[in-house]
Parts: C-alpha cells; structure tokens; sequence
C-alpha cells in the first residue's frame, strides 16, 4: 500500500481526494463531506515555532581539546533508531523538528541543548526516547549523553 495516499477520515476505508477547507481534514466524498459538517470543525491550531533564543557565543576552544576522540553512535544504535515507530511519531511534529534544526546548526549546541531540555517538554521527551533505543548507562548527565549521541562527545 502507498503510504503516501491518506484514507478518508470520515469511513476509514476509501481513498480521500479531498480536504475540508476549514480543519484540512481528507474525506473521499460528497457524502462523507456531509457526515462530516453534521458536527462543525475548526481551523487546526498552529504549531509555535520555536522561540529564538539568544545564543551566547562560545568561548575559544583549544587545539588540545578538539583533538579529543568523539564518540559516534553505531551501526545498530542508528538503525535501532530509525525503526522505532516512537521516533517517526515525535519527528512528525514541525516543531521539534525546526528545534533539532536550530541545535544542530548553531554556534553553542551544548546552550541550546541545556535551554531545550529545560524548556521543552517535547524534546525532553525526544531525547529520553533516543537514549532509552540507545541504551546508554545511567551515570552520565542526559545533556552528556545527548551530545554523546549527537556526536559532539561527552566530558568523561
């Protein structure tokens, strides 16, 4: 099946060509269009996008610092991730996704993920999700095991 074809909302079993112009919801006809306006609809409330956070600019590295080896997720840590349906639900939300962007683009990602895993209950919960697939020992503070994941190595 194409999982690119969405099933209308309405009867759950045909194939939806349409949207309702007002929650956007995909129905497949004329009658289920009409089931669906017997109860009114709303306008889908929008994602926030995430705040723009002022970002202290970080402080110079040394040479001998960024020699330090950095420990990078394995092969069967990232296809555990890859395949988890829990992983694929959590990246469908703009939101988290447009915040992993700005972390992970930034000039400070280790402020942004302190910030973040403060601030945003849904990243939290991201992270806890890729640290649970990765199972990482406890020990180690979540922002040292994030950026352990994320590549950018942890202090030992």
């Amino acid at each position: 099946m194409d999982k690119t074809k969405k099933i209308c909302f309405v009867c759950n079993t045909n194939e939806s060509k349409y949207k309702c112009p007002i929650c956007t919801q995909p129905y497949c006809s004329l009658v289920c269009y009409k089931k669906h306006k017997e109860t009114p609809c709303e306008k889908p409330a929008p994602i926030p996008e995430p705040e723009t956070l002022p970002v202290p600019p970080v402080a110079h590295v040394p040479d001998y610092l960024k020699e330090e080896s950095v420990a990078l997720l394995n092969e069967d840590q990232l296809s555990r991730i890859s395949q988890s349906g829990t992983i694929k639900d959590m990246l469908k939300n703009d939101g988290l996704r447009r915040l992993i962007k700005l972390i992970d683009s930034s000039e400070n990602p280790e402020y942004l993920l302190d910030k973040s895993r403060t601030d945003n209950h849904l990243f939290v919960e991201f992270s806890e999700e890729i640290l649970a697939i990765i199972q990482r020992e406890p020990g180690h503070s979540g922002t040292e095991q994030v950026l352990e994941a994320m590549g950018m190595g942890a202090k030992p």
